[in-house]
């Protein structure tokens, strides 16, 4: 029997941020939290938005390099970062033998990791889908795309994730006319159209006709859009 399977909780859309965090403490008691960045600097200011939240709620936390060694393990882990952080994080955190909650914020529009199951099979107790904490990359879109175009052509899809990747889909090749939101919905329904799906990465290449039946338009728009992405996406 199949199964569809999405992190515990998915929070979304402008503004989130504060009234996701605040389950922290009003439903889950946590008193520790430990921020995870890739880079300290360059994440500053994304990271001071968490804990400036967890401060008013009198909740302690670290903000630390998810590269580095960490001296305390805390009851709640807050990761944030690009597909690429993200996967690192799941890693150090399967390997764990007592998991944290485990909170996944994506730092990029189109990100679609924060969705995703860690190695040891377990998602994410929470996602935070929140369009002010993401910064604009046309590649990061264009990978997004890959993932949906990637469920869509897998064996496994199915009704279910047929719909997210469709959607999905038909944001990012219009993405230089949608808003931060629709980009930050795109990549997250391109994580759940790709994991249900149990798609290969690249595995859309070569069945970019099976792809274009599914979204109702001819395989050479799709190409062309495919192709056209990064250059006609301006920042």
């Amino acid at each position: 029997m199949l199964k569809f399977r999405t992190p515990d909780k998915v929070y979304f859309k402008k503004g989130c941020l504060p009234v996701a965090l605040r389950e922290l403490k009003e439903v889950y008691s946590k008193k520790n939290v430990l921020i995870l960045v890739d880079d300290l600097l360059a994440d500053a200011l994304f990271a001071q938005q968490i804990a400036d939240r967890l401060h008013e709620m009198q909740i302690n936390y670290a903000i630390s390099e998810y590269h580095t060694e960490w001296t305390l393990l805390p009851d709640c882990i807050i990761a944030y970062g690009s597909d690429a952080d993200l996967e690192s994080i799941a890693k150090q955190i399967s390997a764990l033998l007592e998991k944290p909650y485990y909170i996944t914020i994506p730092a990029y529009l189109g990100n679609y990791r924060h969705v995703m199951p860690l190695p040891d099979g377990n998602y994410p107790d929470m996602t935070i889908v929140e369009p002010d904490m993401m910064r604009k990359n046309p590649e990061v879109v264009k990978m997004a795309l890959a993932r949906a175009l990637d469920a869509l052509a897998s064996e496994n899809a199915t009704d279910y994730s047929d719909s997210l990747a469709i959607r999905a889909v038909l944001i990012l090749l219009n993405a230089e006319i949608r808003s931060a939101e629709q980009l930050a919905n795109a990549g997250t329904l391109a994580g759940f159209a790709f994991e249900n799906a149990k798609a290969e990465k690249d595995g859309h290449s070569g069945k970019e006709s099976v792809c274009a039946e599914k979204l109702g338009i001819s395989t050479k728009s799709l190409l062309k859009g495919i192709e056209a992405i990064v250059d006609k996406f301006n920042f």
